[in-house]
């Protein structure tokens, strides 16, 4: 604590990374955080004067979006968020830039595990194709062989039985 002041760390997120957390469009997001300004909620501002959401924000929106889902009314829903949730003036609030956590909405997460997901399949799939193809080619040329091996001996034994006949048959018929 320096100067009565409490500092702190938190990441911050822009409205389109709340928005899909939350499962919201960033227009909804806007009017919910106007309205909760509205009734002395703060949420850090940037240099340039947009808003930018913290961890410590993410709790009252979920709250808001429960609340009116269950059918308790706008104004009732903001009051009841701020007042579970009140500022803490005596706090600064650090963003931090660099940040080793990395946080993804449900979509993101979802597209990357389809994505690998689908990448292992099409890596099975040549897997067993190639194995398919071994086995095939090996069966075919066992068949070749043997169909081979066959002729050769049906061959064989022709040219015996042609030679044979020959022998047997006499000079003049020899010529018939």
């Amino acid at each position: 604590m320096e100067n009565g002041k409490h500092e702190e760390t938190q990441k911050s997120y822009w409205a389109k990374d709340i928005a899909e957390l939350l499962d919201i469009t960033t227009s909804n997001l806007r009017r919910w955080s106007i309205d909760l300004e509205n009734e002395g909620y703060c949420f850090y501002r940037d240099e340039h004067n947009r808003r930018a959401y913290l961890e410590k924000d993410i709790m009252p929106l979920k709250k808001l979006k429960e609340f009116l889902s269950n059918n308790m009314s706008k104004n009732d829903a903001i009051k009841a968020v701020v007042s579970m949730f009140p500022k803490d003036n005596n706090s600064v609030f650090t963003i931090s830039v660099n940040d080793d956590e990395i946080r993804l909405s449900k979509r993101e997460l979802k597209e990357i595990v389809q994505e690998a997901v689908q990448e292992a399949i099409e890596e099975e799939r040549e897997v067993m194709f190639r194995a398919f193809e071994n086995k095939m080619s090996d069966t075919l040329e066992k068949r070749d062989r043997l169909l081979t091996q066959h002729l050769q001996t049906t061959l064989e034994e022709r040219r015996l039985e042609i030679a044979a006949t020959q022998e047997q048959k006499k000079w003049w018929e020899f010529w018939k």
